[in-house]
């Protein structure tokens, strides 16, 4: 009988630690889902705030590029008038010209600006990303370790209770024996 209540109590034991090894299986792999589908929305924010800049220097060009064909046409139609009016338009899209250079290099530094701000943000983002990996990493290895340290206890309580039966069944035969003799 004690050996079947050992039994049953070590049947009992493996149990749960093979419920306690399947929970702590599920939520490292759900901490992992839920990791990666930050790293993924990150890389996304990267790829959104690339394309972004693109399209917004794609769009500086296409202005600039109207603005020189309208300088162009304008060039042409000073070249018709009279000396004096070509000098003078001449010093106008000089400074039409240099103040569109200069909005060339605004742009360009703006731009600049703003990647170099975003990149900045994304790597602080990874950054904290990183920090929460490393610290659900620590919190699910302390559990586990945790765990296994209360069903080693436990193991090492059922082992000493078998034990303490196997010498109380040994004392009793051997009681048993030297009254029958």
């Amino acid at each position: 009988a004690a050996k079947s209540d050992l039994l049953t109590e070590h049947n009992r034991t493996q149990e749960a630690v093979a419920t306690a090894g399947a929970s702590l299986g599920g939520d490292i792999a759900s901490a992992k889902n839920h990791l990666l589908a930050e790293h993924n929305a990150t890389q996304a924010a990267v790829a959104a705030a690339h394309a972004d800049a693109a399209e917004g220097l794609s769009a500086a060009k296409s202005d600039l590029l109207a603005e020189h064909n309208r300088t162009q046409e304008a060039v042409a139609t000073a070249g018709a008038s009279l000396g004096g009016d070509i000098a003078s338009a001449k010093n106008h899209l000089l400074a039409e010209h240099n103040a569109t250079q200069a909005a060339v290099a605004a742009a360009h530094a703006d731009a600049a600006e703003g990647l170099s701000a975003a990149k900045s943000d994304l790597l602080a983002e990874h950054n904290r990303t990183q920090e929460a990996v490393a610290t659900a990493g620590a919190s699910l290895g302390g559990d586990i370790a945790s765990a296994k340290n209360h069903l080693l206890a436990e193991h090492n309580a059922t082992q000493a209770a078998v034990a303490a039966a196997h010498a109380d069944a040994a004392e009793g035969l051997s009681a048993a024996k030297s009254d029958l003799l």
